[in-house]
C-alpha cells in the first residue's frame, strides 16, 4: 500500500490503518487513514454496515398513524 497521511498526527505512514470511509451527498466520499496503534485506536468504532443485528427485520409491522 501507498504511504498516506495519518487524520490524526498529519504525519506520513507507511502502513495506514483505515478508520473510516467519508461519504458525500454530492459526489464520492473518501477513506479516512491513521497510523497504527494510538492513532488508529482514538478513533470511535466504526458500525459495520452489513452486521444484520442492527438492521430492522422484514418481518416487524409498521404501525402507520391514520
Amino acid at each position: 500500500m501507498t504511504s498516506q497521511v495519518c487524520a490524526r498526527c498529519d504525519k506520513p505512514t507507511s502502513a495506514p490503518v483505515v478508520v473510516a470511509i467519508g461519504h458525500g451527498a454530492s459526489g464520492g466520499g473518501g477513506t479516512v487513514y491513521a497510523c497504527p496503534g494510538t492513532c488508529a485506536d482514538s478513533f470511535p468504532r466504526q458500525r459495520d454496515p452489513f452486521d444484520h443485528s442492527t438492521l430492522p427485520t422484514r418481518d416487524t409491522a409498521v404501525r402507520r398513524t391514520p
